[in-house]
């Protein structure tokens, strides 16, 4: 099939001349009665052809009127060029007068594939660009200035709510233009920009403006119109040409845009730390009122400037910022900042500046601004005046380190004399002979030793909130066992004791409860030399603490109530135990066992 044409050939009265020469020139062709049928045949195929052959001309009307809507190429034989009359816009792509040499037929084949071809591509080519236009919302239009006429399409008035029919046709006046489309506030600018295309001689001239537009059914939509001059085939000017674009979702975008920046502006601005943004350029695009009142720079100075410019009021020279390190070394950093914390893309530090010639320190934090992708676009930092807070904070702290030395001088004097009466005490008892009386002395002499213990530990301790409890049962009972056990052989004495912190409203209370019931312990469990153990617990036992003191002595007198008795230690244990708010327990199936539940305290 020569160059893939096949080809159709029609006629009532198709020659064997015309077989003849299709087959010397190497076409692949067939023999068709009809029009319809070889249409048919060829629907939805490249390179196919039609010949219609005729020997009378009162056929081609007949023929032109089947084939007038095909897409394929169409050649016409006829006897004489009388026959080749047709009517207007039915024109063959090709025709011959018999008789014809046969190169005449191939050439005129070849032609009709040629132009076919070049139809379809120019029809593909005009499909693309119409596709394009309608996804861009873009329509064509022309001006002709003698006329004072536009020329439109489909197409431009479907952009704009309408028909031709509706609109009377494809030509408008401009005035009639202006009239249907043009908003009454839009129309003025309008017409400035259309009057510099029809005043230029220019013929390169081009121009680009955006207005808002009233369609058909009353809506608004804003397009941008982009105008060149129209000439004719011998270049003079006869009016403008251009395209209007649909950009309503653009502008509503960018409105939106806006608003959100002047909202962000406004937030910024009312934003009590003195705050600036860069963009990635390091050009200022804001400077807030808070950082005006600081630096006495005012935003309509500096907006805009580069440069380190906004380094200026702060440090007296061009230099970077903490808002201009995210992405520098430690090293770097730290030449600028030595206080310096980073928490992800966060950078906070306080620093030294001068303001207003005055030395300030200021709390300095900076985050990079980034867009929906994650690309830095600019940064915004925040700074603080905390000079008077600092200042504050060594006043205070001043003030708490004298009030702590003056704390622990109390508690260092209490402490001796704690001691001292300790000391009375014990020489007044050299004179007492009654047993009784002399037991009562010693009692409260160990009384005010525990006491004096609990004072040297608050003098010693560097925090009055957590005292270590553990440490000073295990002091306080150490020293009772050496001071009323003669024989250490006969009685021992257990310590389980957890590390367990106590502020200084408890310990006071709860190391006089220890002194009493291990005191009790040593004194009465153990009675005609027998022999036994004393065993002091603490630990924690959930959000409560636990102290217990048990021994496995003669156990406690059982007619007697613990909670009601004459003992003085027992009704000073029982008052201290209401101090802390505690709960006291007695078990004495085995011996003596006091359990003292506690709550912990918490900041």
């Amino acid at each position: 099939m020569m160059n893939g044409v096949k080809i159709f050939l029609v006629g009532k009265e198709a020659t064997s001349d015309t077989e003849r020469v299709l087959e010397s020139l190497g076409y692949e062709f067939q023999l068709t009665p009809s029009v319809e049928e070889a249409a048919l045949q060829s629907l939805k195929k490249r390179n196919i052809l039609i010949l219609i052959e005729s020997s009378s001309k009162e056929d081609f009307p007949e023929f032109f009127s089947k084939v007038k809507n095909l897409e394929t190429p169409v050649i016409m034989l006829a006897e004489n060029a009388d026959e080749l009359i047709t009517p207007r816009g039915n024109q063959p792509y090709g025709y011959l007068v018999k008789p014809y040499h046969e190169s005449e037929l191939k050439f005129n084949i070849n032609q009709a594939i040629f132009k076919k071809e070049l139809e379809r591509k120019f029809k593909r080519s005009e499909d693309i660009l119409n596709i394009s236009m309608n996804m861009a919302k873009m329509v064509y239009w022309e001006y002709d200035t003698e006329k004072d006429l536009f020329t439109f399409d489909d197409h431009f008035y479907a952009l704009y709510g309408t028909t031709i029919d509706e609109q009377g046709g494809k030509h408008l006046s401009s005035e009639e233009y202006v009239t249907r489309f043009i908003p009454p506030e839009e129309q003025d600018a309008v017409g400035m920009e259309v009057a510099k295309a029809l005043e230029t001689d220019d013929l390169n001239f081009s121009s680009t403006f955006q207005h808002w537009m009233i369609r058909a059914d009353g809506g608004r939509r804003y397009i941008v119109v982009r105008i060149r001059i129209m000439t004719d085939e011998q270049g003079h000017k006869i009016g403008t040409k251009g395209v209007n674009q649909d950009i309503t979702e653009f502008k509503m975008a960018e409105e939106a845009l806006n608003e959100a920046d002047q909202r962000l502006a406004e937030i910024i601005d009312f934003l009590p730390d003195a705050t600036f943004a860069i963009d990635v350029e390091g050009r200022v695009i804001s400077w807030n009122r808070a950082i005006e009142e600081m630096t006495w720079v005012w935003s309509e100075e500096i907006l805009g400037k580069d440069n380190y410019e906004y380094s200026l009021p702060f440090y007296g020279e061009r230099r970077p910022g903490l808002i201009d390190l995210f992405n520098s070394s430690d090293e770097e950093i730290e030449r600028h900042y030595q206080n310096l914390k980073k928490n992800g893309k966060v950078l906070t530090a306080e620093t030294e500046v001068t303001l207003k010639g005055e030395r300030r320190t200021v709390w300095v934090k900076a985050v990079p601004l980034e867009d929906s992708k994650g690309n830095f676009i600019g940064a915004i930092e925040a700074i603080r005046d905390i000079t008077d807070l600092r200042n504050a904070e060594k006043k205070l702290k001043k003030s708490l380190k004298e009030k702590e030395i003056l704390l622990k001088e109390i508690h260092h004097r209490v402490k001796n004399n704690l001691m001292i009466i300790s000391s009375l005490l014990n020489l007044q008892s050299h004179y007492i002979k009654d047993k009784e009386a002399l037991d009562v002395f010693r009692e409260s002499q160990n009384r005010a030793k525990s006491m004096a213990l609990i004072h040297e530990r608050l003098y010693q301790s560097t925090d009055l909130k957590n005292i270590d409890f553990g440490d000073y049962i295990r002091s306080l009972t150490t020293d009772l066992y050496h001071s009323m056990v003669s024989d250490p052989g006969r009685v021992n004495l257990d310590l389980d004791l957890e590390d367990v912190k106590i502020d200084i409203n408890t310990v006071v209370p709860l190391g006089l409860i220890v002194n009493e019931l291990v005191t009790n312990s040593m004194k009465y469990a153990f009675p005609d030399d027998e022999c036994g153990h004393i065993k002091v617990e603490l630990h924690h036992e959930h959000e409560n603490v636990v102290l217990r003191v048990s021994d496995n002595g003669v156990g406690f007198p059982r007619d007697v109530d613990y909670k009601n008795t004459n003992s003085l230690g027992l009704q000073l244990v029982n008052n201290l135990i209401i101090q802390i708010d505690g709960e006291l327990e007695l078990d004495n199936n085995q011996g003596t066992t006091f359990t003292i539940r506690f709550k912990e305290q918490k900041e």
